[in-house]
């Protein structure tokens, strides 16, 4: 057996509400992990009348732990167990089935509909042992379905690595709908429920997340500007919170909710700027002859990468919140831009464009200077940031020609389409998890 099989199996025992499950817990991050074989039958029509709600929820689960990163899902194809003979208990299971396919984790979820009510029945095996590590009921109506299946691989995704997952976590964006027209857009994690939240028939760009995921900043021409604007997703209200003369775009709100850094150009010249959350007290943190511009805050909110042009052409830097101690990180490439920290504090992701004019995805420790390509070879691919856990990372690219938004896991694999409609997506950003972990 080895290490890794070990850590899985090992357990320390944690007794809930009609629950006995084994605590065993993998470290996305750790180099030496391994993602865990779960294999995921399809969902089981336990009332005759739920096939639309089995092939629903036995997509969204797959999809759900796929996206996750700590799985390796087994395909369905390679099952030699009998669906129609296995139930959903642990005595009506052949595991030594699961066991020659290679799975080590094994999810059977039943489906009972009764007119509009809907229940989930789901259950989560450690095949080597045959027992059972998770059994939860989800009661709801057929509509919210996907949420039911949300909740659920959240808890599975909790069992193994002990932190809260991304899916119920949304993604922002600038969409381009005609040639005159771009809108401030929003969707789940994995491209479902897209909407626009500022349509106001103008150019509106760079959308960021405030502190709490309760906001929205962005840039708009909608009065001339481009002027900074904050929308609140409660009170679908818009306030402008910048308008200096010049440009106010490139807002990055502070982790710890207290301000937002973002290039004006009042100055006849791009800098940073830091301004309280309500859009008082400017304060100016970069001076020179050069353009600033791009920042984006540590997560302990004590310092800021930004871009500049100040060694010639743009390169990433860092400084400290109060515009002192600036250090270039980049010396690799001539056009380095973009930048956006991790929330584990590790990696700065930042986008680069080759000698062939083509743009790729890049991460670099801040600390040690260690550089890693997470692109290459598949149009451009711009403007990447973190999911709020570290461990994915939602992008644009124009490699099917037009401008789309995919996600990846943060060492670059795992790399898939999430945008479904027409249009141009652009400038993506992760948004936290609302109310926090």
């Amino acid at each position: 057996m080895d290490a890794m099989r070990q850590i899985l199996i090992a357990s320390l025992i944690m007794v809930l509400p009609g629950t006995v499950w084994a605590r065993a817990e993998i470290d996305f991050f750790d180099p030496n992990f391994r993602p865990y074989p779960l294999a995921i039958t399809d969902f089981k029509d336990m009332s005759s009348g739920a096939k639309d709600l089995v092939e629903t929820g036995s997509e969204v689960l797959r999809s759900d732990l796929g996206i996750a990163g700590v799985f390796k899902l087994i395909d369905p194809r390679s099952f030699i167990a009998d669906p129609k003979q296995e139930g959903l208990s642990g005595a009506s299971i052949n595991f030594a089935d699961w066991i020659n396919v290679g799975a080590e984790g094994l999810i059977k979820v039943g489906v009972h509909k009764t007119g509009t009510d809907v229940t989930l029945d789901c259950h989560l095996f450690d095949v080597p042992s045959g027992k059972e590590l998770l059994h939860k009921k989800y009661n709801g109506k057929a509509k919210t379905i996907r949420i039911m299946v949300h909740k659920f691989a959240d808890v599975v995704v909790r069992h193994f690595t002990g932190n809260p997952s991304i899916f119920f976590t949304k993604i922002v964006f600038a969409k381009r709908v005609n040639r005159t027209t771009k809108e401030v857009c929003i969707m789940d994690f994995d491209g479902r429920n897209e909407r626009c939240l500022v349509k106001n028939g103008s150019i509106n760009l760079l959308p960021a997340w405030g502190a709490g995921g309760r906001t929205v900043y962005y840039s708009t021409y909608i009065k001339g500007g481009p002027h900074l604007y904050k929308y609140d997703l409660r009170t679908k209200k818009n306030k402008c919170i910048s308008k200096a003369s010049g440009l106010n775009i490139g807002a990055s709100a502070s982790p710890n909710g207290k301000s937002v850094a973002l290039t004006l150009s009042k100055d006849e010249n791009s800098e940073v700027y830091v301004l309280k959350a309500n859009g008082t007290h400017p304060k100016r943190l970069t001076r020179d002859w050069a353009i600033d511009s791009s920042p984006s805050w540590s997560p302990d909110s004590k310092k800021i990468a930004f871009v500049s042009e100040r060694s010639g052409n743009p390169q990433v830097y860092q400084m400290n919140v109060d515009g002192s101690g600036a250090k270039r990180l980049t010396f690799k490439g001539n056009y380095n831009q973009t930048p956006d920290w991790s929330p584990r504090g590790d990696w700065i992701l930042f986008n680069a464009r080759d000698e062939r004019l083509v743009y790729d995805i890049f991460k670099i420790n801040p600390e040690t200077g260690v550089i890693k390509r997470l692109t290459q070879d598949q149009g451009n691919n711009e403007h990447p940031t973190f999911s709020p856990d570290g461990s994915l990372v939602v992008f644009s690219s124009t490699r099917t020609g037009e401008s789309k938004l995919y996600i990846m896991n943060a060492d670059g694999t795992n790399q898939r389409l999430i945008s479904r409609k027409k249009g141009e997506y652009t400038t993506p950003e992760w948004g936290p998890w609302v109310g926090g972990k």
